[in-house]
C-alpha cells in the first residue's frame, strides 16, 4: 500500500514546532502542529481522514480474522465551527528495517514556495499549508487508526 503526499487547505498554526522538536515528552524530538480549519473549509479534508481511518479498521479486521478492532482516537477534533488536525514528524529514531539512526525535519516553505532559512521563529497564529501523508497504524491497546505524518508546510501570513 503506498502512501500519497496530500496537501492540507489554508489554516492557522497552533503551538507549532517547526524549527526545533519538542523534546519534552519524547528524547528523540518530535516536528507538530495543529491547524485550525473552520468546518466548512474542512469537509474534503474530513473525508479523507475518515475514509483513510475506515481502510485502517477495515484492514486491521481483516488481520486479526473476525476479532473486533477498537477504533483509535482520530487525528483530529471537532470543536464548534472549527477543526483541529493534529500533524506529527519524528525529528530522529532508529530504522526498524535496517536500525540506521536517521533525523528529519518538515520542509518549510515560505508563501512563494522558497525555502525558510534556519533563523525563522513560526509562532502561533501563523497562517499556512501543509503537506502530510495519512499512515495507517494498528496497536492492539490502543486499536486501529490513521496518524497524520508531517512532510512540509507552506507559511502563507509569518507571525
Amino acid at each position: 500500500m503506498s502512501i500519497e503526499n496530500k496537501i492540507s487547505v489554508a489554516g492557522s498554526f497552533i503551538y507549532p514546532h517547526l524549527v526545533r522538536p519538542d523534546v519534552k515528552f519524547n528524547a528523540d524530538g518530535e516536528y507538530k502542529v495543529t491547524l485550525k480549519v473552520s468546518k466548512s473549509d474542512a469537509s474534503d479534508m474530513l473525508k479523507e481522514f475518515d475514509k483513510a481511518l475506515e481502510d485502517s479498521l477495515a484492514d486491521a479486521e481483516k488481520k486479526a480474522k473476525g476479532k473486533k478492532i477498537k477504533e483509535a482516537p482520530k487525528p483530529y477534533t471537532v470543536e464548534g465551527d472549527n477543526v483541529f488536525f493534529k500533524f506529527k514528524m519524528k525529528a530522529s529514531g532508529t530504522n526498524g528495517k535496517t536500525k540506521e539512526r536517521f533525523t528529519q525535519r518538515p520542509l518549510l516553505l515560505d508563501s512563494k514556495k522558497r525555502p525558510i532559512t534556519n533563523g525563522t521563529v513560526i509562532w502561533g497564529g501563523s497562517e499556512g499549508k501543509i503537506a502530510y501523508q495519512l499512515a495507517p497504524y494498528y496497536v492492539p491497546a490502543i486499536g486501529a487508526g490513521v496518524s497524520a505524518r508531517l512532510k512540509a508546510v507552506q507559511i502563507l501570513k509569518l507571525v
